[in-house]
């Protein structure tokens, strides 16, 4: 199964680059629960200062003029240094001289996203940001942006030509959700987020994405906080004509069937070894994550995914409707 995000961002706003530090936390915790889901990240590019001079301004003078005195502008700086530092980014916007014009920036962007890898895209994209907000280099110079991409592996006659130098302003193309502001993250066929989303709102959005995909909605059975297992520990739960087993491997969750689809085996009791568990009957051994038997595609265990938010976990059944596990 494939889900398309797009992702509108300008590379001068702070909340985008966090924005991608959450989403990437929020896509690393899907791959866990859902890792037959494939996921395309499509990153947008929107001027949200079209009216700079190509030259750009003085970067103290531009927010001091746009929030109106040191105070204010010392706290919406404190409030973003805070953010940054939750997603491991230390901000420090006295080391940042200019606020560019970044039309530039866009167009060798957009030129780039026609040529790269998916590698190749996130690296520019990395050094682009960083380039402002950590080094204090300047998007609005040609050369400093040639410069980026060919440490992200472009070749920059490639990507020369999109560079105009005059400050004409750029158009997103297409504008979607662009008119929302920046970062706005568009998940598969139109489920909008705007701004820079905590990651469980991003992964719960996640989620609702692909049931909406697959054509109904998923059921989920709600493991009350009383019964999810300890670490090492498992507990089986019977719910919507199913008996499933969870297992706790190391602080992960792992759901499958509790039969053995060998012979129909009970696999509750079974030897677990890590995330591989043994069924006593035959001696079959399932890889967890996969549900596959090892060194095989031919045989598999029903498994199901795990959904963790705070203390409660969900157990997700395509297709049904959920209950409660009463037992």
């Amino acid at each position: 199964m494939r889900l398309s995000i797009e992702v509108y961002m300008d590379f001068i706003c702070p909340w985008c680059l966090i924005g991608k530090r959450q989403l990437a936390q929020a896509l690393t915790q899907l791959g866990a629960e859902r890792p037959e889901v494939r996921v395309d990240v499509h990153w947008r590019g929107v001027q949200l200062l079209p009216a700079l001079p190509v030259q750009g301004e003085d970067f103290h003078d531009f927010y001091l003029r746009r929030l109106g005195s040191e105070q204010a502008m010392g706290l919406r700086q404190a409030q973003v240094r805070q953010a940054a530092a939750g997603i491991g980014v230390a901000l420090d916007f006295g080391k940042i001289p200019r606020m560019p014009n970044t039309a530039d920036a866009h167009r060798l962007w957009q030129r780039a996203c026609q040529l790269g890898s998916p590698a190749q895209l996130d690296e520019l994209l990395e050094r682009l940001f960083a380039c402002h907000f950590l080094h204090g280099g300047d998007l609005g110079d040609g050369a400093t942006l040639l410069g980026l991409a060919e440490a992200a592996g472009f070749a920059s006659a490639d990507l020369v030509s999109s560079l105009q130098g005059d400050g004409t302003p750029f158009h997103c193309d297409p504008p979607g959700a662009a008119h929302q502001g920046v970062p706005s993250f568009v998940l598969g066929e139109g489920l909008t987020l705007s701004g820079a989303q905590p990651v469980a709102q991003l992964l719960a959005s996640l989620r609702q994405a692909l049931d909406a995909a697959s054509g109904a909605p998923a059921a989920r059975i709600l493991v009350p906080a009383e019964r999810v297992p300890e670490p090492g520990k498992r507990i089986l739960i019977e719910a919507q004509g199913k008996s499933l087993v969870l297992f706790n491997v190391d602080g992960r969750f792992h759901a499958i069937d509790d039969g053995c689809p060998h012979q129909g085996a009970s696999l509750c009791g079974s030897r677990l070894e890590g995330e591989v568990i043994q069924c006593l009957a035959h001696g079959l051994r399932f890889n967890l994550n996969t549900g596959y038997l090892l060194n095989s595609t031919q045989l598999k265990v029903g498994r199901y995914p795990v959904e963790q938010a705070g203390d409660q976990l969900h157990i997700v059944i395509p297709q049904e409707e959920a209950v409660p596990c009463t037992r």
